[in-house]
């Protein structure tokens, strides 16, 4: 964790503003704080780091008058004034260090072979115009990239595809992301789309007709640009999801048995494809499309919108679902041995870490032990 990750989660516990993840997260964690012994350092060099980390937390939430009144009545106080102290450790040095410089049970993890992050060189984003030319988005230069139709489509300097102009026939293009990319573009009409690793969106040089349409593939989050006279549809796997402007996250990769849609903000309607089955979705609600069947749940919006700010957020989750992420992400294949555990797990890592770190990670829960060759992973009890 980051330390203003660490000061945000501190304060909202504290106020007794924590979500019920967030503060069975934090307690858990200083259970484990309290059961396992932290890794050895030399203690000059354990106590400059609790001091350092203390005096910056201190600072920042000013804990010295938080009153012990507005903790959470479902929180023991004196476990509340353990976790005041110890999260800092537990976060900071527990965590992180004991993640990242404990022994870790794997064999054969070759930091040479997995340590490369998303920054590495090579071709993560491909455009493909209606005309079949095709473009490397990563390679190519700030600016103009291209004209279609009437449609100028530019690169900006940090990295997003906008088109602007009028087009005048509707040519369809597709963006595709390879595993470990990630590439955000402004649509023709302004909506903004962020699409994640081994993924792919066909979408038009201009919007005509009654309806907005683009056909997704895999990940992606949309901010869609309200317009009342043509809705915005985002064609899935056996669904379509029916918007007129708001925020949302759409899960639907091929290689996984559900198609989740996230609403964060206004509001979306689900229709299942050739079914009269459909479903409206309030902010903070999922939709689970598996079987031609449709359920809707209340969630932790943050764990569907994780990576796009960044990280890895599992919330019990089994490992084969954990290593189908890691897999897009890392551009690696995952074998499992017979009677790997299944029973389910959480965490939360930057996806800038590289995949040793990750797999360290992971490790440390006691379950699971992994084995790297070349980009091969085995996943061991």
């Amino acid at each position: 964790m980051q330390k203003q990750e660490v000061s945000d989660l501190l304060k909202r516990y504290l106020a007794g503003n924590c979500s019920e993840r967030e503060r069975g997260l934090l307690e858990t964690w200083y259970l484990k704080y309290e059961e396992k012994a932290l890794p050895e350092f030399p203690q000059q060099q354990k106590d400059e780091q609790l001091e350092e980390i203390w005096t910056y937390l201190s600072r920042e939430l000013d804990i010295s008058s938080i009153a012990i009144e507005e903790v959470p009545k479902k929180t023991p106080s004196s476990l509340w004034q353990k976790i005041a102290v110890a999260a800092t450790v537990l976060i900071a040095l527990s965590i992180g260090l004991h993640f990242y410089h404990s022994p870790v049970k794997t064999t054969s993890v070759h930091p040479e072979h997995v340590s490369r992050t998303v920054k590495n060189s090579g071709t993560r984003t491909m455009l493909t115009l209606a005309n079949g030319k095709t473009i490397e988005l990563d390679q190519a230069h700030n600016g103009k990239i291209a004209v279609q139709e009437g449609v100028t489509i530019t690169k900006t300097k940090d990295g997003q595809l906008v088109y602007e102009g009028a087009a005048k026939v509707s040519a369809f293009n597709q963006i595709t992301t390879a595993k470990g990319g990630q590439y955000q573009i402004s649509l023709p009409d302004g909506t903004k789309v962020w699409l994640n690793a081994a993924s792919s969106l066909s979408y038009p040089a201009a919007f005509t007709g009654n309806n907005r349409e683009v056909r997704l593939v895999g990940e992606a989050y949309f901010e869609v640009k309200g317009n009342k006279k043509m809705p915005f549809v985002v064609y899935t796997k056996g669904q379509e999801v029916m918007v007129l402007g708001t925020h949302f996250n759409v899960n639907a990769y091929p290689d996984e048995d559900q198609t989740k849609t996230t609403l964060l903000e206004g509001s979306v309607k689900l229709k299942l494809e050739n079914s009269s089955v459909t479903a409206v979705l309030k902010p903070g609600q999922q939709a689970v499309f598996e079987s031609n069947q449709l359920d809707l749940a209340d969630i932790d919006v943050a764990e569907a919108t994780a990576w796009k700010d960044g990280y890895f957020l599992f919330q019990d989750e089994e490992i084969r679902s954990i290593m189908r992420k890691i897999a897009r992400w890392y551009d690696v294949d995952v074998v499992y041995l017979p009677k790997v555990s299944d029973k389910k797990i959480g965490g939360h890592i930057s996806r800038n870490k590289s995949l040793q770190e990750v797999l360290k990670m992971l490790s440390n829960t006691d379950k699971f032990n992994f084995k790297v060759e070349g980009r091969r992973i085995t996943v061991m009890p």
